[in-house]
């Protein structure tokens, strides 16, 4: 059986300033980011890990190098696993998005299947290119590590679970939470979702991110 832990990165910076990040809208770490990195590397040491995923942005290459630091891992960067191409949303905050684009916004949040977004992905391509990817993946032996994004991660639960994609905002995914999931021949089965517990006082709350 191969056992995939699912991370969403790190609290960056945008993240604490209700931006839409995307692809192109990059940024650092927080300084919380940086703190819950180290806890999560912490839950990491001592497992031994075949590989870490990760997708290709900052944010999510440190968290992905903090695990890496404990572990020894390689860390195999997976452009598949990059968040959703948000488009014209990038860059932007939150409240301008619900205001200029009140209408997408609000599908976004009740039925995000449908949404495709201006300049950018639809979130059906986002789908089917990570599923695509999880169909690649492993179902020997070992136990390997993703540090990818929240819609990532949601399309990735609603996938194994079998819901409907405009469920996916019926659960949360933390910064550095772990979601485990389990791959062998018999197919794939949700472990845990969205363990918080390695973080502490250093949970975020994740109201104001722009998701």
């Amino acid at each position: 059986m191969a056992k995939y832990y699912l991370i969403r990165h790190a609290e960056s910076q945008a993240n604490t300033e209700g931006i839409y990040q995307g692809q192109t809208y990059d940024t650092d770490l927080s300084l919380r980011g940086k703190k819950q990195a180290k806890s999560l590397a912490n839950y990491f040491r001592g497992k031994k890990l075949e590989k870490i995923f990760t997708s290709p942005l900052r944010r999510t290459m440190a968290t992905a190098v903090a695990i890496q630091k404990v572990t020894g891992a390689s860390v195999v960067v997976e452009p598949e696993i990059i968040e959703t191409n948000h488009g014209a949303w990038e860059g932007k905050y939150k409240a301008d998005i619900k205001s200029f684009w009140k209408e997408k916004y609000e599908d976004w949040q009740t039925k995000p299947a449908t949404v495709a977004f201006p300049g950018g992905e639809s979130f059906l391509e986002t789908q089917k290119r990570i599923i695509s990817w999880w169909g690649q993946q492993e179902v020997g032996v070992g136990e390997f590590a993703v540090v990818t994004h929240d819609n990532i991660i949601c399309i990735l639960v609603a996938h194994v679970l079998g819901l409907n994609l405009n469920n996916i905002w019926r659960f949360a995914v933390l910064p550095t939470a772990v979601t485990i999931l389990e791959n062998d021949s018999l197919g794939s089965r949700l472990f845990l979702l969205n363990d918080s517990n390695h973080l502490g006082a250093k949970i975020t709350d994740v109201s104001a991110h722009a998701l």
